[in-house]
């Protein structure tokens, strides 16, 4: 399936999923701040009518060049098929109970920070980075620091993008410990950059 397929689907969905607007591959809730949320739809690599649905969140004050689901999962169990006779009613029967409840408690930073904990995801860099990074979005420096901290014992900086990572960390943290004011505009300035990466400037 391609975009244009991806978009018609979304646009039968809508009806039942009110708040929701589309960007094909993407059906996302507006405005999109400090945290993108919603549904992605991925081709399937070798069978044309065939595709996935994601259900993710992906935080934005954490510089984005491109959706990832580190924070998502696959809903309806499996592939779904687009010459299916019930597909819209099955999917969006799959959207109400699975979907819509893993996203719309996502309001704030500080929800993000509590829903990327929750979820218990293998200790990653990426996983701890967006905790951090949400807590300190949240205005939690303390445990911003705290947790930017565990970030930087996770990182090896003899790998190149490991380094670009521990350099945010220690600046993010340097604004936090002595500037909190500044640590704010940083963070909303990659919020800016990532919405403008991922091409949703007009969903702000």
């Amino acid at each position: 399936m391609k975009n244009k397929d991806f978009a018609a689907l979304a646009q039968r969905l809508l009806p039942d999923s009110p708040g929701f607007a589309v960007k094909a591959p993407l059906m996302f809730i507006p405005p999109v701040k400090h945290t993108l949320r919603g549904l992605c739809f991925e081709s399937h690599s070798h069978e044309a009518g065939l595709f996935y649905v994601w259900v993710f969140f992906l935080p934005l004050f954490v510089p984005r060049k491109h959706v990832s689901f580190e924070f998502g999962k696959r809903i309806g169990g499996d592939r779904w098929n687009a010459d299916a006779p019930n597909l819209v009613y099955e999917l969006g029967g799959a959207l109400k109970r699975e979907a819509f409840p893993f996203l719309l408690p996502i309001e704030s930073p500080h929800d993000v920070a509590q829903a990327a904990t929750s979820l218990r995801l293998p200790q990653n860099p990426h996983v701890q980075q967006a905790i951090a990074y949400a807590l300190a979005r949240a205005g939690d420096a303390s445990k911003a620091v705290a947790q930017l901290d565990a970030l930087l014992a996770l990182l090896d900086v003899k790998i190149p993008w490991q380094l670009e990572m521990a350099e945010r960390a220690n600046a993010l943290k340097s604004q936090l410990l002595s500037d909190a004011a500044s640590a704010q505009k940083q963070l909303e300035a990659w919020e800016v950059e990532s919405v403008r990466n991922l091409g949703l400037e007009k969903f702000r």
